[in-house]
Order: structure tokens, then C-alpha cells, then sequence
């Protein structure tokens, strides 16, 4: 699974020493699958408990996967932050590269990625709705 989401996140951005010491310390993993299962449940409370005529409008659905995706960017630089540095504390050494400049590019990655998920999950779930299944489009 760390395989998956590697490959998914290097296919927008490579940092040299960074990504390597993201995917030899399974760090992907539990980024990517906060990335995909938050929205999952977000949507789902959107699309089928608040299920209201006062939301079913493109903007609160945008609105609502923008929080998502400043959620999730949160969520990347604090894991992806707080766990390579634990290791090279725990080493007595420090990274060879820029470890706040690489988290915080990567959490824009992982924005643009948790976007895209939130799009195809909106698809996939919104037809079970009642008031918001013609949301966003």
C-alpha cells in the first residue's frame, strides 16, 4: 500500500532525500490514508446527514472540499514534519535537505491530490442523496 501511494505522489513531485525518507518509513501510508478516507467520511455526512435544500448548491460543496483539502495539507506537513524528525533526532542527526521547504511542498502535493479525491468520491456517493445529489454539477 505504501507502494500505491509513493508512486501516486511522486508522480506530481520528487524530492530528493525526502521522498526516500518518506516511503522507507511507511510515512505515505498514513498520509494517504487520511487523504482518502477523510473525505470519504465528510462527503458522506454531507451528501446523506445534512442532506438539505439550503446546501445543495456548488459553492458549500466547494466550500466544504476546500476545508477538506486545508485539513488534509495540515495533516501531511504535521505527520510528514513530526515523523522525520523523530527519526533523525532519534539518529542524533539532522536531514540533508530542507525539511520544512519539502513538507510543505508535498502538502501542497497532497492538497491537490485530496481535491481530485474528493471529486471522484462526490461522484461516486452523491446519488444516493436526496436534496444534493445534483452537487456540484
Amino acid at each position: 500500500m505504501n507502494d500505491f501511494f509513493a508512486s501516486w505522489y511522486e508522480l506530481l513531485a520528487y524530492f530528493e532525500g525526502f521522498s526516500n525518507d518518506m516511503y522507507d518509513n511507511q510515512i505515505y501510508l498514513s498520509i494517504g490514508l487520511c487523504m482518502t478516507l477523510i473525505p470519504i467520511a465528510v462527503l458522506a455526512i454531507y451528501y446523506y446527514a445534512v442532506n438539505s435544500v439550503k446546501f445543495n448548491r456548488w459553492w458549500h460543496w466547494l466550500l466544504l472540499v476546500v476545508v477538506l483539502c486545508a485539513a488534509n495539507f495540515g495533516i501531511a506537513y504535521s505527520i510528514s514534519y513530526n515523523s522525520i524528525l523523530d527519526i533523525y533526532e532519534s539518529q542524533n542527526a539532522s536531514p540533508e535537505y530542507s525539511l520544512s521547504t519539502d513538507c510543505l511542498s508535498f502538502s501542497l502535493v497532497n492538497m491537490l491530490w485530496c481535491f481530485a479525491v474528493s471529486f471522484v468520491w462526490s461522484i461516486i456517493i452523491k446519488w444516493g442523496s436526496s436534496n444534493c445529489r445534483r452537487t456540484p454539477f
